[in-house]
Order: structure tokens, then C-alpha cells, then sequence
């Protein structure tokens, strides 16, 4: 099942280790939002930084595509940069 907003955010919270699928309008409403913090061919990072982790990085919301499926979890930006 695809989920957007308040039930995607809570199954990203929920499953912090999880991929969560979502939906291409929720990938372009979030692209579009704020620029990215970080973007590459795959996904991005949603500007604003959600909270910080326990180490005091930044956690953002990060949606990426494959296929022709679209993908959301919360992730740090080095975390980006390994999983994304």
C-alpha cells in the first residue's frame, strides 16, 4: 500500500529501517516543496531537517525512485550518501 502524508510519516517513524512506498505525487508535492539538501539521479533530501539524531546530526525526510516506484525514510545526510 502507498502512503502519503500524516500515514507515511508515521510508518517512516515506526519503521525507521524500513523503505516505505509511496506515491509519485507525494515525491514531486515533497521536490517541490523546499530545495533539497541534497539530490542526486535517485532521490533527495527534503531541505528542512526533521529533528537530529543522538549523535546531533540532522534527520531528514528522503524520498527516492526506482523503477517506477517511489520510496520515503528518514535518513541523515551521510546516510544519503551511502544509502540513496
Amino acid at each position: 500500500m502507498k502512503l502519503e502524508w500524516q500515514n507515511l510519516w508515521d510508518a517512516m517513524e515506526a519503521n525507521p529501517s524500513e523503505w516505505i512506498e509511496t506515491t509519485q505525487k507525494m515525491y514531486w508535492d515533497m521536490l517541490e516543496s523546499v530545495p533539497p539538501r541534497a539530490q542526486n539521479s535517485r532521490g533527495f533530501l527534503v531541505g528542512e531537517p526533521l529533528s537530529d539524531n543522538a549523535e546531533g546530526y540532522p534527520i531528514y525526510a528522503c524520498f527516492k525512485k526506482s523503477g517506477n516506484n517511489y520510496y520515503a525514510k528518514n535518513l541523515t545526510l551521510s546516510e544519503f550518501r551511502v544509502e540513496v
